[in-house]
């Protein structure tokens, strides 16, 4: 039962590890579309193909990271709040 418990906290760590490493992909590939957005806008080519498809792209990508990062915010907290208890029990047991 107890393995059970720890199996399933580790699942849940470890996708939620998974999770905050998704979300700063996300942000580092926005931040280059954004990037390449600011270069074409700097050359006037705000109108292009490009520019328009590197827009959805940054858009699409913002609402997915506007959509997961309070759910990582928060099981991370979640999981802070874990680690507290259990400082604050290994104290009093000190």
């Amino acid at each position: 039962m107890a393995e059970d418990h720890l199996d399933r906290a580790q699942k849940f760590l470890d996708s939620l590890q998974r999770l905050g490493e998704q979300l700063k992909a996300a942000e580092d590939r926005q931040g280059f579309y954004l990037a390449q957005m600011l270069k074409l806008k700097q050359t006037g080519k705000t109108d292009s193909a490009e520019y328009q498809e590197l827009n959805e792209k940054s858009l699409s990508l913002q609402a997915l990271i506007d959509k997961y990062r309070p759910v990582y915010l928060e099981r991370l907290e979640m999981v802070k709040n874990v680690q507290a208890t259990v400082r604050k029990r290994r104290m009093k047991r000190n």
